[in-house]
């Protein structure tokens, strides 16, 4: 390991050049669970797979509290009583709130989300005779809520160093040729 000592004295002439930028400041996080439950009359015998994904959200800010409202999308792939292979999409809306301690909302408040996973699990209940197939489901999604705030922070930008050496620390030496 390598270092070296340098007295204050030094460092006397030292500027330094700052500049104001703007950037987010983490404010607080937390991860939201989110629990849907759904069904759906559907004619399938079979359900090859059901992908599900976040749609559109808006968040309501409050003290230490941030409740989103948005939509999932589903998407069912499933086989028909005739073997063909078919497909639906839903809509649902969904209501959560998340707890962030220290949460202040103003107008630099800044909200992320950020969808970590979405799982889907179902039963279905095949057509029979005349009646339609129940497709009873359920969806879990987990979302990181990022609460952040806009603000200007100083950054050293340019750094001019002009040291001065004391006369008493040169060493002097005779050279002879």
């Amino acid at each position: 390991m390598n270092s070296a000592y340098s007295s204050i004295n030094t460092f006397k002439d030292l500027n330094v050049g700052t500049e104001k930028i703007k950037v987010l400041k983490v404010t607080g996080e937390a991860v939201g669970e989110l629990v849907l439950e759904n069904s759906t009359c559907i004619n399938a015998v079979k359900i090859d797979r059901i992908n599900a994904k976040l749609l559109d959200t808006t968040d309501h800010l409050f003290r230490n509290k941030v409740v989103k409202q948005g939509t999932i999308l589903k998407e069912i792939f499933y086989v028909d009583p005739e073997g063909v292979v078919r497909f639906k999409s839903e809509k649902i809306p969904f209501m959560l709130t998340v707890d962030i301690p220290g949460l202040k909302p103003n107008a630099f408040t800044d909200v992320q989300n950020h969808l970590l996973d979405i799982d889907v699990d179902y039963h279905l209940t095949p057509p029979r005779y005349c009646i339609p197939g129940c497709l009873q489901q359920k969806i879990v999604a987990h979302i990181l809520v990022i609460a952040a705030e806009w603000t200007q922070l100083d950054v050293v930008t340019k750094v001019n160093l002009h040291p001065k050496v004391p006369s008493k620390r040169v060493l002097y030496t005779n050279i002879y040729w």
